[in-house]
């Protein structure tokens, strides 16, 4: 339960267990309306054994709840896969994620999630999730900015 709350909610547990910046918009409200959906869905989550069985209960959540998007339902799908040691297969194509791939690619994805092979063999070594925050990272200019 604990784990299904604090992925729905959004909680960082590393910032006083506020609210990850990038959910804020969602809301806590939204946000618990989703965990109250997704602890319905408990005992379906602890049975999956692939990062995409999880993200399609989230995906079906997001729909139930007005503000919950794409990348509230990747990111409680992605804590829980943690908690339960599922892990994506691919790299998620993300709002964030979309400057960073077309910086790489020069042109944008046409997929949700993108092998992991597609991508340069420098970022192979990471895990499709990592890549996914690298090319978060990489493609805000601000960031790049004040790291060179």
């Amino acid at each position: 339960n604990e784990a299904i709350e604090k992925a729905a909610k959004s909680i960082d547990p590393t910032n006083d267990n506020k609210m990850f910046s990038h959910q804020r918009r969602v809301g806590k409200i939204k946000a618990a309306d989703g965990y109250g959906i997704l602890l319905l869905k408990k005992t379906e989550l602890e049975e999956c054994k692939k990062f995409e069985e999880i993200i399609a209960i989230t995906d079906k959540v997001m729909k139930e709840v007005e503000r919950l998007g794409p990348l509230w339902s990747y990111d409680t799908a992605l804590r829980i896969g943690f908690h339960f040691r599922v892990y994506p297969t691919g790299v998620y194509i993300q709002a964030g994620v979309k400057k960073g791939y077309k910086k790489i690619f020069n042109e944008n994805s046409k997929n949700r999630f993108e092998d992991k092979d597609k991508f340069p063999q420098e970022l192979q070594v990471l895990e499709p999730y990592e890549i996914e925050n690298f090319l978060c990272i990489w493609g805000n200019d601000k960031v790049i900015k004040k790291l060179c």
